[in-house]
């Protein structure tokens, strides 16, 4: 889908439906949406993020009956409505790293997690692909009610910190996951308690 321009002037981006609003492809949309000038909405938090799909507004029915003069009966008309039912969003699917050679030459992997904002407690560690499609407002996520998180594991190095002289700290793989993990944890609740001090998982040290 070729990427849209409007001036900024000219559109609500990151907006958000909760599936009774828009249909795309004939199916409730929820999730972020933008909405141009002319008053047409387009799937993705903004132009340049996309998907860009039309969204078509739900119809709403109202029926009135109709009055005939004289002698006319009344007439019934059957109207055929379709029961639009909102679909249950999509529940994040956990995922298990599995770095490989390239990763560990790097030295870090991006870990990827998910939670319900309305429950600190239960995290999930989701895939690179999902982690995207949230974070994009995907069809079929309540991203109105997800939060997620993003950490660089580290993976080679020392096991642990290595005083190299009085000005030169080499970084520790123990250290470093679990200054990041400690680092995000206030915004994202839970993460220490989910990593439950593992800190060196999937590391491979070096001297």
């Amino acid at each position: 889908m070729p990427i849209r321009y409007y001036p900024s002037f000219k559109i609500k981006t990151n907006q958000i439906t909760k599936g009774n609003e828009f249909l795309v492809d004939g199916v409730p949309y929820t999730g972020l949406y933008y909405t141009t000038y002319r008053g047409a909405s387009f799937s993705g938090p903004n132009p340049i993020v996309g998907p860009n799909k039309p969204l078509a507004p739900i119809p709403s029915y109202n029926v009135n009956s109709q009055a005939f003069n004289g002698s006319q009966s009344f007439t019934k008309k059957l109207i055929s409505v379709t029961k639009i039912t909102k679909a249950k969003p999509k529940t994040p699917v956990s995922y298990f790293p599995n770095p490989i050679q390239s990763d560990y030459d790097l030295g870090y992997i991006n870990r990827y997690f998910v939670k319900q904002v309305n429950n600190s407690g239960y995290i999930t560690e989701i895939s690179p692909m999902e982690y995207v499609d949230i974070s994009n407002g995907a069809v079929g996520y309540d991203v109105s009610l997800l939060q997620t998180c993003k950490i660089a594991w580290k993976l080679t190095g020392p096991l642990n910190s290595t005083r190299i002289s009085q000005y030169d700290v080499r970084a520790g793989i123990i250290d470093t996951n679990k200054r990041l993990v400690e680092e995000a944890n206030p915004n994202f609740f839970g993460l220490i308690e989910f990593i439950g001090g593992n800190y060196s998982k999937y590391a491979k040290p070096t001297s």
